[in-house]
């Protein structure tokens, strides 16, 4: 076999594929190695193809916010978690303990009536509506106004002092499932991202590691850990943040 055999179809595929119902369809511009090419590059699929310099601009900053989007799902997942687990965990301290008045150290006792009667709903309400209640508290982004891990409510308050036993705290079924739609959501765009990098192009590249940077700063100020308890809700966010960081591109 010649050389030129060898040769020809990693040019084909450095080069394009060109439509073949005409001689003068533009091609793909395809590397494998790094390159800037800006006019007829395609990513993805044939039909993200960039002809213009306005459609490569538009490719870079599509780029751009599909790297912060995902970051900003991976704060929402996180703190998704967290809303459940502060909800799951005081229905089943009550349950375990029979009584709304869990104790004589007045972690209950001393909140006020509102806050008693916000407690007693919590209890009291089906589980699938405390998964909206705490799905609405999640994308109502009530911790990204306050910078804070709580949302100030009083079961809140509550469940961060009054936990002293130790229990194993399970989803619903429909926790469950939300959360790996969820997570489902986040291995898709973490894979997207990955296939944009292999293209090797230095603008698409660097437009995800700035979305990377910005997503970051924007999405991920949250405290290191919570002193003052060894059930506290800062142990949970340092594990997911731990597994979210595995995962491919996020």
């Amino acid at each position: 076999m010649s050389s030129s055999a060898i040769i020809e179809p990693a040019v084909r595929m450095s080069m394009g594929m060109g439509n073949s119902s005409g001689g003068s369809a533009k091609t793909c511009k395809i590397s494998m190695l790094w390159n800037w090419y800006t006019i007829d590059t395609c990513f993805i699929s044939k039909s993200w193809m960039n002809d213009t310099r306005g459609k490569f601009a538009g490719s870079c900053i599509g780029c751009f916010l599909l790297v912060v989007a995902a970051q900003w799902l991976n704060r929402v997942s996180r703190q998704f978690d967290l809303e459940l687990a502060k909800r799951r965990k005081f229905k089943t301290l009550v349950k375990h303990m029979g009584t709304l008045n869990i104790g004589d150290e007045g972690s209950v006792s001393s909140l006020p009536d509102s806050a008693l009667q916000e407690l007693q709903t919590l209890v009291s309400e089906p589980d699938w509506r405390t998964t909206l209640r705490a799905l609405g508290s999640t994308l109502s982004h009530t911790w990204y106004v306050s910078h804070n891990l709580t949302d100030g409510s009083a079961e809140v308050e509550s469940m961060t002092r009054c936990c002293s036993t130790p229990l194993n705290i399970y989803p619903t079924m429909l926790d469950h499932v939300l959360r790996a739609l969820i997570f489902t959501i986040q291995w898709g765009l973490s894979y997207i991202i990955m296939l944009l990098f292999m293209y090797y192009n230095g603008y698409i590249i660097i437009s995800c590691l700035l979305g990377a940077l910005f997503g970051r700063l924007l999405f991920n100020f949250e405290p290191l850990t919570t002193c003052g308890g060894s059930n506290s809700s800062g142990n949970i966010v340092a594990h997911d943040k731990e597994e979210n960081d595995r995962k491919c591109c996020m």
